[in-house]
């Protein structure tokens, strides 16, 4: 029987672990998840690790100080993030990756600390060096993963209220935002995971999701660590380049519990043949979580179940939820129930706010996957009247509890519009604006879409993700999960998305018709531009996951490198280069008449 942890920090949930489980192995690594190569580390030896690398830090004066942690492939990350908190001091994870990104999480955060494996390559511990310190500043003092005395380590004065990361979400490359969260933040998501049932003891956890995300470190990595399972680490990069070594991996190993995005799941499908499916075993595989910063997608979990039935895959291992990083990682998921529930309403009427049961061989039915029963406290509302809504109606998810990040790092201002929310009439609050839509249905979270990316066109709403997965089901040229569709300043409506092979003007023509005759028999609309761009071409989050926002931009800005478009005929001047205050001010203006509608 699993005895759950009952830490109040994440430096004792290590200790406690640690003595309970002592040489049980934690976690391994290898490159492609095939045991090559590899390292490896027991819970025992994790926690020495992790003492050592917190005595050198407080040995630097870091307790209390943020401290930039690089991580790269391997275990040295972990090792370093759990070494932070031993420090008493305040993780911030970023990849082992020069690039904008690096360069925008540092100049918010102002690290005075890095923490890094010693084969850091130099050109990356030199942009560091270069962007933490510039010149006349106090250069960042660096630490090693493999420096420091683990007998010199002192408990440092920390408690539940502590800060413990500061994570950049994916949503932004240029300006990222950092989640302040702290040990209660953390611990209390643990108990979220555990009470979900989302492994035990006995499992063995495979991922490749970055350690730097919320969805790597906390749902992954200190997930493993509160369980007290074994977690087989494999590199993003290996998934992206060939994404059946994550399933042959699952094989490997027997794999009992995985979890990742929904375009995951549809890469396994679109990259692999039967032959190769053939030769890989999920039968093991019981716990199979479904997540992202998309809703669900019925057909997604269709397609691979299908295409991996003869691999011993069973759909009833899907496990559906939701959750975001401003809510610590997991707000709802499992149901006990024996297959996700997936429920068919009408579309017209959840444009119109309204969640109305329908046939699903009607044309005009949505499939909408239920993320099972909320664990932190939910509410669905009118961001308009701020009045919860009631039975069928769809509204804004509004989250609160202690799951709750504290706020965002140094923006008073943003952190008070976002997670201080308070019902009208003394309903109560606070409350984290999430900016999804949503309704609940016999006890389980259904997720509808984005406020933000809510496409407005005549003052109708439609859900982008509903009219990307019409455009990418026409053709197989369209590749699934690479495209996006949004409404420009003026409400035309573009469809972007990149394309398998290159595309002449016939192909284009005929491509056009396809698309206008799906949007036009499912949803009633047509595009006013289509744009066809080259594989790997469109702005992409780390975790895999279209820009949808950077995408409109470059496309405004004129910035796609396109290989075919087509414009609907007309006089109007397509906007290139447009003033940003003005262009802004706009993007801003629909954002707000969407989620307030």
């Amino acid at each position: 029987m699993d005895v759950a942890p009952t830490a109040d920090t994440l430096v004792e949930l290590l200790r406690q672990q640690a003595a309970r489980l002592g040489e049980k192995l934690a976690f391994s690594f290898s490159y492609y998840g095939d045991g090559r190569d590899g390292e490896q580390v027991s819970f025992r030896e994790l926690a020495v690790r992790a003492r050592g690398i917190g005595a050198a830090l407080q040995g630097l004066g870091a307790a209390g100080e943020r401290v930039l942690v690089v991580c790269g492939p391997g275990l040295h990350g972990i090792a370093g993030i759990l070494g932070c908190w031993y420090a008493g001091a305040v993780a911030v994870p970023v990849p082992e990756q020069v690039g904008p990104r690096l360069a925008s999480v540092i100049a918010d955060v102002r690290p005075g600390f890095v923490v890094a494996p010693p084969q850091l390559p130099q050109s990356i511990r030199s942009a560091v060096d270069i962007l933490a310190g510039p010149a006349g500043a106090h250069p960042v003092l660096w630490c090693g993963t493999d420096q420091g005395d683990a007998d010199a380590w002192v408990a440092p004065g920390i408690d539940a209220d502590s800060s413990a990361l500061i994570v950049y979400s994916a949503g932004s490359s240029q300006y990222p935002k950092g989640v302040v969260l702290t040990h209660e933040n953390v611990m209390t998501n643990l108990e979220v995971i555990g009470s979900a049932g989302l492994g035990g003891q006995g499992d063995v956890v495979v991922s490749w999701l970055p350690i730097h995300h919320e969805r790597g470190l906390i749902g992954v990595v200190v997930a493993g660590i509160y369980l007290g399972a074994t977690t087989v680490l494999m590199s993003p990069s290996a998934f992206v380049a060939r994404p059946l070594c994550w399933l042959e991996a699952i094989s490997r190993w027997r794999g009992t519990v995985s979890a990742a995005p929904g375009f995951a799941y549809r890469m396994c499908v679109q990259r692999s043949t039967p032959a190769e499916r053939a030769g890989v075993d999920l039968a093991s595989l019981s716990t199979a979580v479904i997540n992202g910063a998309e809703p669900v997608q019925a057909a997604t979990m269709r397609a691979f179940a299908e295409a991996f039935a003869a691999s011993g895959f069973r759909a009833e291992a899907f496990t559906p939820v939701y959750g975001l990083v401003e809510a610590t990682g997991l707000v709802s998921g499992g149901t006990g129930l024996r297959v996700p529930v997936v429920r068919h309403v009408d579309r017209v009427g959840l444009r119109s706010g309204w969640a109305l049961d329908t046939d699903p061989d009607d044309s005009d039915a949505v499939a909408v996957v239920g993320c099972g029963r909320p664990r932190q406290h939910v509410v669905i509302v009118d961001p308009d009247s701020r009045l919860e809504c009631g039975p069928d109606e769809v509204g804004e998810i509004w989250i609160g509890g202690p799951g709750v990040a504290r706020g965002y790092w140094d923006a008073p201002t943003q952190s008070d519009q976002i997670f201080e929310a308070f019902l009208a009439e003394g309903g109560g609050g606070p409350f984290l604006h999430t900016g999804d839509r949503g309704f609940l249905r016999a006890g389980e979270l259904f997720i509808t879409g984005q406020c933000p990316d809510l496409v407005v066109l005549g003052g109708v709403h439609y859900h982008p993700n509903e009219l990307e997965a019409t455009v990418q089901d026409c053709h197989a040229v369209l590749l699934s999960g690479r495209g996006v569709v949004f409404a420009d300043e003026s409400e035309q409506l573009v469809v972007v998305n990149e394309v398998s092979c290159p595309v002449g003007a016939a192909e284009l023509a005929m491509l056009v018709e396809i698309i206008q005759s799906a949007l036009g028999e499912y949803h009633g609309i047509q595009a006013d531009s289509i744009v066809l761009v080259e594989t790997k071409r469109l702005p992409t989050a780390p975790g895999g996951q279209i820009w949808r926002g950077a995408c409109r931009w470059q496309y405004l800005d004129g910035d796609l490198d396109t290989l075919a478009q087509w414009h609907t005929p007309g006089p109007a001047e397509r906007p290139r280069g447009a003033n940003v205050v003005a262009l802004t001010e706009t993007v801003m203006a629909h954002r707000k008449r969407a989620c307030h509608s």
